[in-house]
């Protein structure tokens, strides 16, 4: 039996690896964020739609993905979660 376990990828090593994908589907974003796939495609539509919503678009330039990082702190802003990207400087500066 451990032997046919030793021939299988280690399944937390992928999980990291699409966890550090920078891009992503709208397919991938939706099982990010958990939400029932037929709610999640319809907002998504809605924020495609609304341009001045701030919701990242997808680009050409990579497959028609959205940048995931992007697409978080969209989600931590609107959902008021205060992000302060400003470099913080020690005391002794």
């Amino acid at each position: 039996m451990t032997d046919a376990l030793e021939k299988f990828p280690d399944l937390d090593a992928i999980e990291q690896r699409y966890r550090e994908t920078l891009y992503v589907t709208d397919a991938e974003l939706i099982r990010r964020m958990g939400v029932p796939e037929k709610i999640a495609r319809a907002a998504l539509h809605a924020l495609d739609l609304d341009r001045g919503s701030g919701f990242p678009q997808k680009k050409a330039l990579w497959g028609n993905r959205r940048y995931w990082p992007a697409v978080k702190a969209y989600l931590d802003r609107t959902n008021g979660l205060k992000v302060d990207a400003s470099p913080r400087r020690s005391s002794h500066d």
